[in-house]
């Protein structure tokens, strides 16, 4: 069925009657909407999905089951859901059937064509503001989910941040004030030499390296798919395992540390070069049981993990020397029971204060480091 060439919207008639589209063709003669389409009721999605119409215009005299069916189609489709949906029919009879199918308004074939036309006139304004409302609402989602994504990007690998958008309970858990127990690996990067570095260069030398520092440990944070919550200073705060669980979460840890290292240490080369500074870097970790969180005030919040099982970690990272990663005994009994070998060597164990007994305390030696097996699950 070929469109009028001057029509400026396009019409699908729904009917099986020929003299259903001859009243309609009268009725829509010499103005700027046109018969686009005629189809039989069980046609309807395969025409749309053709070619959506501006203007459907339903046969209401088939029966009030045909009906509900092919209006329920229509307004569940989201090509349609906003297309103005005319019942015609050859008398009144048809009137309250055709609105109980759900029509936006009825006509009869005896309706006059100046009436006609206004009135779908009318449902076509309605319908393109209604539509263009809906673009601009669904412009601004996309675009706040955009900016919500890439402030996620800041400090959760793209990954996770996907996954977290993509969850309702994870959005709330990281949005509402609600505080979540679970198992985390706890990692503190410390870097060590910074006051004599911060003495020596002036602020912007100082901002610069620290910019390299931060860059180079969350990029490798992201690869392992951890996230950042704090950088304090000269030190970095990631977890393992949450916001969105990691049964490797340990495995990661060692392994994204083991990297740092690497890494850090070509990179304070080229500082001692640059700079004549001498830096290292330390790392401590821990695995264990942390609240995750929003903290702070209503002014100013902040996506967080604590516990005692982060304040060891901290402990280890403060005792661990430039270029060493401590772990403790939580960690090592995690990756054995994971059957994970390390080639950790075990150290002195640590006593913290307020702690009744000490705790043992593993390192990875650099000449065995390359043994670490890991492969993200």
């Amino acid at each position: 069925m070929s469109a009028t060439l001057s029509a400026t919207y396009r019409t699908l008639l729904v009917s099986s009657s020929e003299s259903t589209r001859g009243v309609l063709t009268r009725l829509l003669d010499a103005s700027d909407i046109g018969i686009d389409d005629m189809v039989e009721p069980d046609q309807v999605i395969a025409s749309v999905a053709r070619r959506a119409p501006d203007l459907i215009v339903l046969d209401v005299e088939a029966d009030a089951t045909a009906l509900a069916r092919v209006s329920g189609v229509l307004k569940a489709n989201p090509t349609t859901l906003l297309v103005p949906l005319v019942g015609l029919a050859k008398s009144s009879k048809q009137r309250l059937l055709a609105f109980e199918a759900g029509v936006d308004d009825f006509l009869t074939h005896q309706v006059r064509r100046e009436e006609f036309l206004v009135r779908v006139r009318s449902l076509l304004k309605a319908s393109a503001t209604r539509r263009q409302l809906a673009a601009e609402q669904l412009a601004e989602e996309v675009k706040r989910r955009e900016l919500i994504r890439a402030a996620f990007r800041r400090y959760i690998s793209p990954k996770l941040a996907d996954q977290i958008l993509a969850s309702p309970e994870l959005l709330d858990t990281m949005f509402a004030g609600t505080h979540k127990r679970t198992q985390v690996s706890v990692m503190f990067a410390d870097m060590r030499g910074f006051t004599a570095l911060s003495e020596r260069l002036n602020p912007e030398q100082v901002v610069d390296l620290l910019n390299e520092f931060f860059k180079l440990l969350t990029d490798i944070t992201f690869e392992y798919e951890g996230t950042v919550f704090s950088m304090a200073g000269d030190s970095l705060l990631v977890g393992f395992g949450v916001p969105v669980a990691q049964e490797d979460g340990a495995e990661r840890s060692i392994v994204a540390a083991k990297q740092m290292l690497e890494k850090f240490s070509e990179l304070a080369h080229r500082w001692k070069d640059r700079y004549g500074v001498e830096t290292g870097l330390g790392i401590g970790i821990n695995v264990g049981e942390v609240i995750a969180g929003n903290v702070g005030s209503p002014a100013y919040m902040n996506y967080t993990i604590i516990g005692d099982t982060v304040n060891v970690a901290s402990r280890l990272g403060q005792r661990a020397r430039a270029g060493e990663m401590l772990f403790s005994d939580a960690v090592k009994n995690l990756l054995d029971k994971r059957g994970v070998d390390v080639g950790a060597m075990p150290l002195p164990s640590l006593v913290l204060r307020g702690r009744s007994s000490p705790i043992g305390i593993f390192c990875v030696p650099t000449a065995t480091s390359d043994r670490v097996d890991f492969r993200p699950n």
